[in-house]
């Protein structure tokens, strides 16, 4: 069996990438939290057949830690690098750009140990695999058996059963798992396409049979809304992401077409017991599109168009949310965060507007509304001082998602008694262009505006 040295702090993608190293591979990953790690198991396991490693672990430079290593110790371990590649010469490592590239990563792998398509079926393969113990809550059954994970001893472990294909539970039964420190279920590997597929049709089905003006509509609208979030960061699009996708952006139309004025519609969306990053996203679709409507240029295509910027505006920040309401250099600067993150966030318009044209379904030009959404035109950082120079889509996009962090802020800042000042007259300070003005008023009128 081959060894593999995984170093990766985002979580969910170290699980990916184990997950699919080791099932279709089937070699060993060891995870290592840093460039100290790594170079201290090398120095006593010289068998490894590859190092998996980030560009940075926070401000560490660790790719360039390990390979400045593995040049001095002269051991032939193939690294690969994640993002950006230190300086280097040819053949010292393999460099994958992307960072949620998963798929490149586990192909490299398998060229590595020697693994061809054929001899994948040969390999022995983990039985059960992990689902996220969140994604029950999103369900009252379940398509096939599920297991739980069972210490017996130091190296033995066992799969229990837990639920028979067909069985159903309330939320009460998960949340007492999840009280028990239980983080996944385990399903066998031939039905996991299964179940994913089954969550997405369940969910699918839900919006469908919900009213768009039942109170539940918001509520299932937003569950569904980070759960395809994450499923598409870990997975790209597949034929369920993209199901998922088109569902909660057909609704996100539907509900402003059929809303009689944005102001009760804004006030549903913000006092739901939903994520930031799904108020932020529905908010900002709400107000770009009640905006073309009063302009008089407001058509279904343009209407999509501006559901699917807001969907995926903030996607790579799925698993730091709190790093979405930041939209100034200055609040950038002033949350102290470590390099990498600090990176992640000032690049993340770029980032998202990348992921998007892998969708084969995104309305043409959305890619770029995205990577302007908060005025730099090539998705990096934030500007206000060329915002007449954007295409007319896309400023009314990127006047839409800063009055909707305003408002959320608003909110916030409401709640915990401190002194407010109104969000349209932040954005006119904010904003004085001729452009910037016109859409703000157009803004202020359409919230003024009764049923």
């Amino acid at each position: 069996m081959g060894q593999i040295i995984l170093v990766e702090d985002n979580e969910p993608f170290h699980e990916l990438l184990t997950l699919n190293i080791s099932t279709y591979i089937g070699a060993q990953v060891i995870a290592r939290k840093d460039a100290a790690e790594v170079t201290a198991l090398l120095s006593i396991l010289p068998d490894i057949d590859a190092i998996i490693c980030k560009s940075k672990i926070g401000a560490e430079p660790t790719a360039q830690i390990v390979l400045d290593y593995l040049r001095e110790s002269l051991q032939e371990v193939v690294l690969i690098v994640v993002g950006e590649a230190p300086n280097h010469h040819e053949g010292e490592l393999v460099n994958v750009p992307d960072s949620q590239d998963w798929e490149s990563i586990v192909k490299v792998c398998a060229k590595i140990l020697g693994v061809t398509p054929e001899s994948v079926e040969k390999k022995p393969r983990p039985e059960y695999v992990p689902i996220n113990l969140a994604n029950f809550y999103l369900i009252d059954r379940t398509p096939c058996e599920i297991y739980i994970k069972i210490k017996k001893s130091a190296d033995d472990f066992q799969f229990v059963k837990r639920f028979h294909g067909g069985d159903t539970f309330n939320k009460q039964v998960i949340k007492r798992y999840e009280d028990q420190g239980l983080k996944h279920f385990h399903v066998h590997r031939d039905f996991l396409k299964n179940f994913t597929n089954f969550v997405s049709d369940h969910l699918v089905l839900k919006l469908d049979q919900t009213p768009i003006e039942s109170p539940e509509m918001i509520t299932n609208l937003a569950e569904t809304f980070d759960y395809a979030s994450k499923e598409i960061l870990k997975f790209g699009f597949t034929s369920a992401t993209l199901q998922l996708t088109e569902t909660v952006i057909g609704k996100m139309v539907q509900i402003v077409e059929k809303s009689p004025q944005m102001s009760g519609l804004l006030h549903r969306i913000i006092n739901s017991k939903s994520s930031y990053l799904y108020q932020h996203s529905h908010m900002t679709s709400v107000i770009a599109s009640q905006a073309l409507k009063e302009l008089g240029i407001g058509k279904k295509e343009a209407y999509n168009k501006l559901a699917y910027a807001a969907f995926f505006q903030n996607i790579s920040l799925v698993e730091h949310e709190d790093y979405a309401k930041i939209s100034t250099y200055e609040e950038l600067e002033a949350a102290n965060l470590n390099e990498a993150d600090w990176d992640m966030v000032f690049n993340h318009a770029l980032e998202a507007s990348l992921l998007i044209t892998k969708n084969p379904e995104a309305p043409i030009g959305v890619d770029e509304i995205i990577k302007s959404h908060h005025g730099a035109p090539n998705g990096k950082g934030y500007t206000k001082t060329n915002l007449d120079s954007l295409p007319g889509l896309t400023r009314i996009f990127v006047l839409a998602a800063d009055f909707a962090k305003y408002f959320l802020e608003h909110k916030e800042k409401s709640a915990e008694g401190k002194e407010l000042t109104p969000v349209i007259k932040v954005m006119f300070e904010k904003y004085q262009t001729d452009e910037a003005t016109k859409i703000l008023k157009v803004i202020e009128k359409t919230l003024k505006k009764k049923a």
